[in-house]
């Protein structure tokens, strides 16, 4: 209930040509009410109408497709790896440096798909709509 609070209020629909009732609106007039998300049950109803047919969640298509180019990119980069800078010093020895090698290919490996996928994500489901104005 804190988040209700804290969200605006949905503005009249008077600026409104017409009143555009899909659920990435959830602002626009729908039979005379002003605000559509009064309560949880009107949050829950939104919710499932607004993604349960289109949503596929983490198997969405581009998300899939990504994950398998920073796969890929992995398997080069330890390929790379393994064929170019692993080489034994006074210091460290031959199999101490693959594994270095292979813990630093496959930490930036998942550290820059994490930052990726957040970001993609956020663009799936954006949590500011943009505004129309009317002049």
């Amino acid at each position: 209930q804190f988040w209700f609070r804290l969200r605006p209020a949905c503005p009249s629909p008077a600026p409104f040509v017409t009143t555009n009732t899909s659920p990435r609106f959830p602002c626009a007039a729908r039979n005379g009410d002003e605000n559509m998300l009064e309560d949880s049950a009107d949050l829950a109803s939104f919710i499932v109408t607004s993604s349960a047919a289109a949503s596929r969640g983490f198997l969405a298509r581009g998300l899939v497709i990504g994950t398998a180019v920073y796969v890929f990119l992995g398997v080069v980069g330890t390929i790379v790896a393994l064929t170019f800078f692993v080489k034994e010093t006074r210091n460290i020895t031959k199999g101490e440096s693959r594994r270095l090698g292979l813990f630093v290919v496959w930490t930036s490996i998942f550290c820059m798909w994490l930052i990726w996928a957040c970001v993609y994500m956020h663009q799936m489901v954006p949590l500011i709509r943009p505004e129309h104005v009317q002049k």
